[in-house]
């Protein structure tokens, strides 16, 4: 199986899920081969590192191993509309995760210990599945970025070389030589969905209150960029593995 790669990350738990599911495969003795797209980082690259061969071109963007959290509480904005809430309770964290309050500072310190603990998960990961020892990996991360060349020369990446490549690689490694491809695409997501609707109806609305399109062009990039960044913290645990490249907060 080849594994086309496009994403700088997102949720370190739904990367890890994906992750499980591609060592099950190996299990069945399938080789699982790695195509990264233009970014294959973060998140992206905590899926690939137990790939039996990893592939890139060498502008792909890829590494950024790390980790951080993100929970948002709302009451600046709560209270710039005059709402605000209060309460008691016998301990900080009485009252759970109210993101209608700041965030307490033991529940704080909760969440700083399970990123440090994935990110020590994170660097393992990536020890085992390149060969390369925990301190080097170390020295490698801490979100940092590559292309895929310096990353070939690091070990984080196998071979250079297109889709059509890994899929020639993948046919080797299973002993293959009469194959055909077959080239399987996820259905668009309700997020996609929405995005595209938005995209859609901002022509028309521009056009019906005199806004040239440059400007709604503009506009448009923007809200895009911003409603994608929203919609991504949605792991359910706060903490993230992402290439912060193209977020927009």
């Amino acid at each position: 199986m080849v594994l086309r790669i496009n994403s700088g990350g997102g949720s370190a738990f739904a990367s890890e899920i994906i992750r499980q599911e591609l060592l099950e495969l190996k299990k069945k003795g399938k080789p699982v081969v790695v195509s990264m797209g233009t970014v294959a980082a973060s998140g992206g690259y905590w899926i690939a590192a137990d790939a039996d061969e990893i592939w890139a071109s060498e502008s792909t963007i890829t590494g950024s191993i790390g980790i951080f959290g993100a929970i948002p509480t709302f009451e600046k904005t709560l209270a710039s509309v005059g709402i605000y809430n209060d309460g008691t309770g016998t301990t900080p964290l009485a009252s759970g995760l109210d993101l209608t309050q700041p965030l307490p500072d033991q529940l704080k310190g909760v969440i700083q210990q399970a990123i440090a603990s994935n990110y020590d998960q994170f660097l393992q990961i990536v020890a085992d599945g390149r060969n390369i020892a925990k301190k080097r990996v170390g020295e490698l991360a801490e979100g940092r970025v590559y292309d895929g060349k310096t990353a070939q020369a690091f070990g984080l990446v196998d071979k250079l070389g297109s889709l059509a490549d890994a899929i020639e690689a993948a046919a080797g490694l299973a002993g293959v030589k009469d194959y055909d491809t077959e080239y399987i695409t996820p259905p668009e997501s309700m997020k996609d969905q929405f995005l595209q609707l938005i995209a859609a109806k901002l022509p028309s609305m521009a056009s019906n209150r005199g806004i040239h399109h440059p400007v709604i062009d503009r506009l448009k990039k923007t809200l895009t960029s911003r409603l994608e960044s929203y919609l991504l913290l949605d792991d359910p645990q706060g903490i993230y593995a992402h290439c912060l490249i193209n977020l927009t907060l």
